[in-house]
C-alpha cells in the first residue's frame, strides 16, 4: 500500500506540473469556475444567468452535457456491475430527460475506494464526481491542486441547487470551507444518524449455557470462555469448534467499542482534535498511546486463549463473515443495524443454517475509567463530494447533486419501487418487502447496500428524517424484512443512550497531515495485526512500544504536534472552544 501510495503522488506531481495550474484552471472553464490552486481568496463568483449558462427556464441545457459520476460497487453476485442495475440506469435515463445530461457512471470497489480514486485522480483520469470516506486523500490532492475550488461555484449557482441545499443544508454544505482563502474543496454529505457501533452477541448461545446477558467487560470476559469451553454445545458449532469474538483486519473499527471504553471519561475537546487523524473515529483513537496499548493488550491475552477468530490477520474479505452467518461466532462488532441488513445476512443466515431460535443481540459491555458506558458519534457529515481539476462541467456537475437530492428521486433509490421493495402504511411508514417465491426481483432490481447507499451520494440514513423524525424511525424499525421491528428501535436506542460527539473544529490546515492517510493506515493495520496475533503476551510491552515508536516517527508524531500547535493558533492555551 506504501507503494501505491508513492506511485500516486509521483504520478499526480507530474500530472500537474505536466499541465501546469494555469492550465488545469482554464480546462474547466466556466461560469463562476475556481481559480489555480492557491489563489482561494480570490475565486471570482460571477452572476448567474441562465443564457451564458447554456440553460432553458427549466434547467435544461440546450446542449447535451456529458459527465461522469464515481459509483461505488459492492460486486454483488445478484449485480455484479452496478453501473449496469435498474437504479443507475434510471438515474441516466432521468436525468437526461430533466437537464439534458448524459451520466457515465465509473464503478469504484467500495472497500478500496480510496486507493483506487487516488490513482484516478493523480494519473488525471477520475470521474468529474467522486465520493469519498478519505479527509486525508481530499486534502492531499487539493494541496497538490488536483481538486477545484468549490466555493465559488456554489455561490455562483446556489439558486438552482435548492434541493442539495434543502437535504444536506448550510452548515455541512460548507463545512470543510475555510473562512480565510474561501476554499472549499469537498460537500460534505448529510447523516441522518440512526446509530453508531455496537456489540453484538448470540442470544441463543446465552440461553443454552444459563448465562447473563453481559453487562461489564469481566462478564463478557467470563462468556466468551464460556463460549469456548462448552463450544460443543453451542448450535452451529463446526464440530466443535466455535470463535468466541470475530472481526476481521478492519479490527479498529470492529473492535471499537473496545477502545473507545478506554478513553478517559474527562477527554478535553483539545485532546480529542490534537489526536485526530483524517479519516474517521477509527484512525482517531489510534493516536491515543495508552488507548491503543491496552486495548491491543487484551486482544493479544484474547487471541493467545484461542478468543478470536485466527484468521483475522489474513483478511478483510466479505466472504470471512460467512463464519457469523453459518452460526460458529458467539459475538462481533459492527454498525448498530449490521446483523439486521437484508442483503448482508447475518441473522437470517444464521437462521437459515442453525435455526428459527439463532439470534443476535446487541449489548454495549464495555465502561470507561469513570464506569460510563459511551459511544463516540460522529458528527452529521457523511462522504465528502469533489471535483477534480479535469472537471470540464462544473455547471452539470452540481446539477446532479442537486437532481440526487431530491424527494422524489430518493423515494426511490432508497426505498424501492413501490409494491416490490415496499409498501406504504397507513401512517405514511415505509414497510420493506422481503423477496420471496410471490415477489421475486430481478437482479438488476436487487438493492445491494442499506437504502441505496451507494448511489444516493449526498445522503445517508433515510432521507425525510429531518423533516418527518416520526415517521422516520418507523420507516425504519420496518426496514428489515424478517426482523422484529422492535429490535430495530431497541438497537438504535442503545446506541443514542451512550452517544458522545464533538464539536467541528476549524483551524488552518495540517501540512503535515499532506500525504500520509494511506502509508499511516496502512502502518496501523500491520501493527495491529502484529502486536495481537505475532507477539507473545511476555513480549507485548518491549514490542508494542518499539513498533508504536516507528508508527510515531513515520508521521504520526509529526501531525500530533502540528495539531497542537493549530489549536494554541486558533484559540490559545484552553482546552474548550469558545
Amino acid at each position: 500500500m506504501k507503494k501505491l501510495f508513492a506511485t500516486c503522488c509521483c504520478a499526480a506531481m507530474l500530472f500537474l506540473a505536466a499541465c501546469g495550474a494555469g492550465d488545469a484552471t482554464t480546462t474547466g472553464a466556466g461560469p463562476g469556475e475556481a481559480p489555480a490552486p492557491g489563489q482561494g481568496g480570490t475565486a471570482q463568483i460571477v452572476e448567474f444567468s441562465l443564457e451564458a449558462s447554456g440553460l432553458d427556464e427549466n434547467l435544461r441545457f440546450l446542449e447535451p452535457r456529458n459527465i461522469s459520476v464515481a459509483l461505488w460497487d459492492r460486486a454483488n453476485e445478484r449485480v455484479p456491475i452496478f453501473a449496469e442495475s435498474y437504479w443507475a440506469t434510471w438515474v441516466q435515463a432521468e436525468i437526461l430527460r430533466e437537464h439534458n445530461i448524459i451520466v457515465e457512471f465509473v464503478t469504484v470497489p467500495r472497500w478500496s475506494e480510496e486507493q483506487i480514486q487516488s490513482t484516478m485522480l493523480a494519473g488525471g483520469l477520475a470521474p468529474d464526481v467522486g465520493l469519498t470516506f478519505s479527509d486525508g486523500m481530499v486534502r492531499t490532492f487539493s494541496q497538490m491542486g488536483g481538486l477545484m475550488n468549490l466555493y465559488p461555484l456554489l455561490q455562483t449557482y446556489r439558486e438552482v441547487l435548492p434541493n442539495l441545499y434543502y437535504l444536506v443544508g448550510e452548515e455541512l454544505i460548507y463545512w470543510e470551507l475555510d473562512p480565510t482563502t474561501n476554499e472549499l474543496w469537498a460537500i460534505t454529505g448529510r447523516l441522518f444518524q440512526d446509530g453508531s457501533s455496537l456489540q453484538f452477541i448470540r442470544e441463543d448461545w446465552l440461553n443454552v449455557l444459563n448465562l447473563p446477558i453481559p453487562t461489564t467487560f469481566q462478564e463478557f470476559e467470563n462468556t466468551l470462555i464460556a463460549f469456548r469451553d462448552n463450544a460443543h454445545l453451542l448450535p452451529g458449532n463446526d464440530n466443535g469448534t466455535v470463535f468466541p469474538y470475530f472481526f476481521t483486519q478492519d479490527l479498529s473499527f470492529l473492535a471499537g467499542n473496545l477502545f473507545e471504553s478506554l478513553v478517559p471519561n474527562d477527554i478535553t475537546e483539545r485532546e480529542w482534535f490534537v489526536h485526530s487523524f483524517p479519516g474517521n473515529n477509527n484512525e482517531r483513537l489510534f493516536h491515543f498511546e495508552d488507548v491503543m496499548r491496552e486495548g491491543t493488550r487484551i486482544l493479544n491475552r484474547w487471541f493467545h486463549d484461542g478468543l478470536l477468530w485466527p484468521s483475522f490477520p489474513y483478511t478483510e474479505d466479505a466472504d470471512a463473515w460467512d463464519h457469523v452467518r453459518l452460526g460458529r461466532v458467539g459475538s462481533f462488532g459492527a454498525n448498530w443495524d449490521w446483523p439486521f441488513r437484508q442483503a448482508d445476512g447475518i441473522i437470517t443466515g444464521i437462521r437459515e443454517h442453525v435455526g428459527p431460535d439463532a439470534n443476535f443481540i446487541p449489548i454495549m459491555p464495555f465502561e470507561n475509567d469513570a464506569g460510563v458506558t459511551v459511544t463516540f458519534f460522529p458528527p452529521a457529515t457523511d462522504r465528502s463530494i469533489f471535483f477534480p481539476i479535469t472537471n470540464t462541467e462544473p455547471l452539470a456537475s452540481l446539477l446532479y447533486l442537486d437532481f440526487m437530492s431530491r424527494p422524489e428521486v430518493l423515494d426511490l433509490l432508497q426505498f424501492g419501487i413501490e409494491g416490490v421493495h415496499h409498501e406504504v402504511l397507513p401512517n405514511g411508514a415505509l414497510a420493506a418487502l422481503p423477496e420471496t417465491a410471490d415477489n421475486p426481483w430481478p437482479d438488476n432490481q436487487f438493492i445491494p447496500s442499506l437504502r441505496n447507499f451507494d448511489i444516493a451520494l449526498t445522503v445517508n440514513g433515510i432521507h425525510f428524517f429531518s423533516t418527518d423524525p416520526d415517521r422516520a424511525v418507523a420507516t425504519l424499525a420496518l426496514g428489515y424484512p424478517g426482523i422484529d421491528p422492535e429490535a430495530v428501535i431497541e438497537a438504535r436506542n442503545m446506541g443514542h443512550r451512550y452517544a458522545r460527539w464533538f464539536r467541528n473544529v476549524v483551524t488552518r490546515p495540517i501540512a503535515a497531515e499532506e500525504g500520509m492517510t494511506i502509508p499511516l493506515i496502512s502502518a496501523r493495520d500491520s501493527f495491529l495485526s502484529y502486536i495481537i496475533a505475532g507477539t507473545s503476551p511476555q513480549d507485548f510491552d518491549t514490542t508494542f512500544t518499539a513498533m508504536y515508536q516507528n508508527y510515531m516517527d513515520l508521521g504520526a508524531a509529526a501531525v500530533i504536534a502540528e495539531r497542537e500547535q493549530a489549536w494554541l493558533e486558533t484559540f490559545g492555551d484552553v482546552d474548550t472552544m469558545p
